[in-house]
């Protein structure tokens, strides 16, 4: 999982070579069939359109990943981005709030 992290991280960055955005972009099709893949259904292996350069650990990586239920690959997923961000910065969690909206009594037989 670590792998398919850093691929993406380093695809994203401004001056990645088109290797590099091809790996990554590999590693998001792997992530996205393993969030998407139904419990006890075996994961399928994501199709690339590239020509070959793709990183060899990702069949590893996929057999790592086959056995994990989605409920864990998202758990996985968040905990690494979490991890990504720097120690100072704080979720922008907004508090809940409702709109209360005033409601007049009805009386029996009142028309307005």
């Amino acid at each position: 999982m670590d792998n398919l992290i850093e691929a993406i991280r380093l695809a994203t960055i401004t001056d990645a070579t088109e290797e590099a955005r091809a790996t990554g972009a590999h590693a998001c099709r792997t992530l996205l069939l393993a969030l998407e893949a139904k419990t006890g259904d075996p994961l399928a292996a994501p199709t690339s359109p590239t020509d070959g350069t793709a990183m060899p650990q990702f069949a590893a990586v996929v057999g790592a990943l086959r056995g994990m239920q989605p409920e864990q690959l998202l758990d996985l997923a968040i905990a690494r981005l979490r991890a990504a961000l720097p120690a100072d910065a704080a979720p922008a969690v907004l508090p809940l709030k409702f709109q209360l909206v005033p409601v007049l009594p009805t009386t029996k037989g009142a028309t307005r």
